[in-house]
């Protein structure tokens, strides 16, 4: 059974998963799996600062090229 959570402030359920984000610095981008709390319409999502190391990672790696 998967791990769900109600949203704070719409009340939506939220589902621990996985989805695409884009990380650019122009002209550079890269797509990664970030961690988190996901509602199935895409409108909402939460994540802690631990979920955000992936995507902050990438983007100093762009950064750094």
């Amino acid at each position: 059974m998967a791990e769900t959570r109600r949203h704070p402030e719409t009340g939506k359920l939220l589902t621990r998963g996985e989805r695409p984000q884009l990380v650019t610095l122009d002209p550079v981008s890269r797509t990664v799996l970030v961690p988190g709390w996901y509602h199935d319409d895409d409108s909402d999502s939460i994540h802690s600062g631990e979920d955000l190391k992936i995507s902050d990672a990438v983007f100093q790696q762009l950064k750094a090229k």
